[in-house]
């Protein structure tokens, strides 16, 4: 016989989904000029963010950079406001010399003061190398830094 299944209580499925830091990952900007390293700091960006929303206790979108080439220049504060995103991942990504470096930051939206930041030097293709673990520590620096924050 057919037993009843048990409700799901979207009420609390709802607010722990709420308590999550809600993260959003920009498109890395390139310095310089070169197609590549567009395309480099793009991928390094889509990376992050699926990496980030891999974690439970996280939750990450990534704001496209065709709608931030037509929007003003206030957009992603207003973006930020509106979805109550807590944390905005942003990074440069450039080539001097030898190798790509990358730099990324954190910034807490409450204040718009930057929590965290580490420069890759000549590092950033490893970021995306799947033998190498550089994608990992980041994230869980990360990680950590956004889960030992106070709650948004």
């Amino acid at each position: 016989m057919n037993s009843p299944q048990p409700a799901l209580d979207l009420k609390a499925l709802a607010e722990s989904v709420g308590r999550r830091p809600l993260v959003a990952v920009l498109p890395f900007q390139t310095l310089g000029g070169d197609a590549s390293l567009q395309g480099l700091g793009g991928e390094i960006a889509d990376l992050l963010r699926e990496r980030l929303e891999s974690d439970p206790v996280l939750h990450a979108i990534l704001i496209s950079s065709d709608f931030l080439s037509k929007a003003p220049p206030h957009a992603i504060e207003l973006i930020c406001r509106e979805l109550r995103v807590g944390y905005l991942i942003s990074g440069k990504c450039h080539g001097h010399g030898g190798e790509p470096s990358l730099y990324v930051e954190v910034t807490d939206t409450r204040d718009w003061h930057i929590r965290w930041a580490n420069f890759y030097r000549e590092r950033a293709r490893a970021l995306l190398a799947d033998e190498g673990n550089a994608m990992s520590e980041l994230v869980a620096s990360l990680r950590r830094l956004l889960i030992e924050q106070p709650a948004r």
